[in-house]
């Protein structure tokens, strides 16, 4: 019977140390590149969400104001536009100062009670709430 004693060698263990080492190396190197791939692919995707977030949002505002500037040639031409002393838009409303001997019948007609109206010696003070126009235009 033969028996065979292997002695472990000091160069065996350093080849053995090195090569479990590199291949630790190698993984976290892998790791690190992946990582900073997949990092740059979800901030390339987040810009594009974004960039269609604010697309939608700035085609939404122009269309609001595409509703309410056609709205207020609406009102204008109601009550006859050399009547009309001034349009402005303050806040959410839209007030509209008329001479004094306007008919705002048709205005009564089309927005009721949402037109607010005050009458003063010199002219009318018309204000109508921005949100009740949209809202009926925008639907449809």
């Amino acid at each position: 019977m033969i028996i065979i004693i292997k002695t472990r060698n000091r160069n065996q263990l350093l080849i053995k140390a090195l090569s479990v080492l590199s291949l630790v190396a190698m993984f976290w190197f892998y790791y690190g590149h992946m990582s900073d791939k997949f990092q740059k692919q979800n901030d390339q995707l987040v810009t594009k969400l974004d960039q269609k977030i604010m697309k939608k949002k700035i085609d939404k505002s122009i269309n609001l104001e595409k509703i309410i500037y056609k709205e207020s040639l609406i009102i204008v031409n109601l009550l006859e536009q050399k009547n009309i002393q001034s349009i402005k838009i303050i806040k959410d409303k839209l007030f509209i100062i008329c001479d004094f001997t306007t008919d705002i019948e048709p205005l009564l007609i089309r927005y009721g009670v949402a037109a607010m109206i005050k009458n003063t010696n010199k002219n009318i003070k018309i204000a109508i709430d921005l949100k009740t126009i949209v809202e009926n235009k925008y639907e449809s």
